[in-house]
């Protein structure tokens, strides 16, 4: 990252956009996250729930929201509309976008064509796992974060061009803005997920503390129970952490390591915890081909 690229932004901001490298992204992903993020952001909403996002944002990304957003970046926008396009087209999500007629014209217009632009992964038809939403994530981002990058943009600016991507489709077609911004948010894999709610929730300075195999974590436990979670987020923490001094060389497991840390830790978590653990299960749904914790 360049010194110019955090004009204007608060420290605990610069701190996040440093971490973000830390963690494998690059210059480009980072400006295309905060593009993404833009282009979220710009969605059309009640007026409510706008204010409450940016008193939020505004805690790591201050923008001046009185001012005419093309008269700040207008010499920095190219327009998102292909990256657009292929997004949609390979999410697999059956979108109602409005057709628009011009009177004269016999062709009809969208605000978004579902077709393969040849700038993301082709590899990605729909998405349907895991793994398939992180790459078509990884090329989204990346390639949002191309045109700033090329022409010199703070990430700020490019938090503001994917807002004025957004207000541009919203003029044309509220209701299939909408479903772009909810289909962007809603298909991101658990560690994109993650990255970006931090900005969202003004948190960031949580999230730079983070190690980097809770952050996924951190998504995944949201929609449980609450004693459960905690429960969860205490086996977590036993698999990073040993008398409240970090574990060196997890971040260097390779998958299969990985699993035979994770079985390991958790025999033991049931071992020193075995009255206390909340059940898999409080049905009397009978659940097979689980793997057992007794079993290798």
């Amino acid at each position: 990252m360049n010194q110019s690229d955090f004009k204007n932004l608060p420290v605990e901001t610069q701190l996040y956009a440093r971490r973000l490298v830390d963690l494998g992204f690059d210059r480009t992903r980072v400006f295309g996250l905060f593009v993404m993020l833009g282009i979220y952001v710009g969605g059309p909403n009640t007026q409510e729930k706008i204010d409450a996002l940016f008193s939020d944002l505004q805690l790591v990304l201050p923008i001046d929201r009185t001012k005419n957003i093309d008269e700040v970046i207008g010499h920095l926008y190219d327009g998102y509309d292909q990256l657009l396009n292929e997004f949609c087209f390979r999410s697999g999500i059956e979108f109602n976008f409005r057709e628009v007629k011009v009177p004269k014209v016999e062709k009809s217009f969208y605000i978004v064509y579902l077709k393969d632009e040849g700038l993301l992964d082709k590899s990605i038809k729909s998405v349907q796992k895991l793994a398939e939403a992180t790459r078509l994530f990884d090329s989204f981002i990346f390639s949002l974060g191309q045109s700033s990058v090329k022409r010199g943009a703070t990430l700020s600016e490019a938090f503001l061009c994917g807002i004025f991507q957004m207000q541009l489709h919203a003029q044309i077609d509220t209701k299939g803005t909408m479903q772009i911004a909810e289909v962007i948010k809603g298909l991101m894999p658990p560690f994109i997920s993650r990255c970006f709610n931090s900005l969202i929730s003004g948190k960031v300075d949580y999230f730079v503390g983070l190690e980097s195999g809770q952050i996924a974590l951190l998504d995944l436990m949201q929609p449980m129970e609450q004693k459960y979670a905690q429960q969860m987020w205490g086996f977590q923490s036993s698999l990073f952490y040993s008398k409240g001094n970090v574990i060196e060389g997890i971040d260097d497991l390779d998958t299969g390591r990985w699993f035979e840390w994770v079985l390991k830790k958790a025999k033991e978590f049931n071992i020193t915890y075995p009255s206390n653990l909340l059940a898999f299960s409080k049905s009397n749904i009978t659940l097979s081909g689980l793997p057992s914790w007794d079993q290798d």
